[in-house]
């Protein structure tokens, strides 16, 4: 009986020192590596880029394009941060994209509805596209907390957003399953006549975990970040655009010079200037 036990103790020592063993290449890996180990580790659909790509996007236009080839709905901004906040809250939680609406570009708006089969659109605040019933249902927000509630059939939480500096940050962190009003402290989104609380679909999540690696800055712009969100992409906001200049900026695009990235914002430079800068701050990090 003691020899047994002997056995069975000096198995368990055997066990433990195996698993420490095992455990122990992991523990010393450095910050870059785990960073690279984590973003590597990710499986990305076809859609996008087998490398970095920067998307410099004021609008909307081109993240809509690139991550909502085809989409039943849309939401559509005036250019004030106010009604941006509100329309990305709309967006995200109804998984739809979100574009800001520009008068001098009407054509390309109703040409890409066309070319994305949308047949329901909502406008946010001061957006000269009138209401309309037909083919593609164009729709106006009424505003509010309650609006939000029947046009969504959710249950809606408000978040006050203190500054525009604060408003890309606040966009990155909205989630697709907890309904958030992003309210902007300084004003309300203009209501415009014959708004009207009608229901806005939601359409069903489109990432699967396949979504690249995005980042951005306060910089930003906030349909790109909304959009990314709308599709399910966890949006990086870094302090730095250039990984030689910030670790958190590196161990955010750690890996990935030749994999699939997107950097929101011309800020960042050229897609071959991102990923050779962050060749270079591994090198020397």
């Amino acid at each position: 009986m003691a020899k047994a036990k002997t056995l069975a103790g000096a198995a368990a020592v055997i066990a433990a020192s195996a698993m420490l063993t095992s455990c122990a290449p992991e523990a010393q890996l450095s910050p870059l590596e785990r960073a690279r180990g984590v973003n590597q580790s990710k499986h990305v659909g076809k859609l996008f880029a087998g490398e970095p790509e920067v998307v410099d996007d004021v609008l909307g236009i081109k993240t809509t394009k690139l991550f909502f080839p085809t989409s039943e709905t849309l939401v559509l901004s005036d250019t004030s941060v106010e009604a941006q906040l509100r329309a990305a809250s709309i967006a995200v939680i109804t998984n739809a994209p979100m574009m800001v609406y520009d008068p001098a570009r009407h054509a390309e708006y109703v040409q890409m509805i066309a070319d994305m089969r949308t047949v329901n659109v909502l406008t946010v605040g001061d957006v000269a596209i009138a209401p309309s019933k037909g083919a593609v249902s164009v729709q106006r927000d009424p505003g509010g907390l309650r609006a939000l509630e029947q046009m969504t059939a959710l249950r809606y939480r408000e978040r006050t957003v203190a500054t525009p500096q604060e408003a890309v940050r606040e966009v990155s962190e909205l989630h697709q399953r907890e309904p958030m009003w992003l309210r902007a402290q300084w004003a309300d989104p203009a209501v415009l006549p014959a708004s009207n609380p009608e229901p806005f679909p939601i359409q069903s999540r489109r990432d699967a975990n396949m979504a690249p690696r995005v980042v951005a800055t306060w910089e930003s712009s906030i349909p790109s970040v909304a959009n990314a969100r709308s599709y399910g992409a966890d949006v990086t906001v870094v302090p730095l655009t250039d990984p030689r200049k910030s670790e958190q900026t590196l161990f955010a695009m750690a890996g990935l010079a030749e994999r699939p990235l997107v950097a929101l914002g011309s800020h960042f430079g050229t897609s071959e200037e991102l990923a050779g800068r962050i060749q270079e701050a591994e090198a020397a990090f």
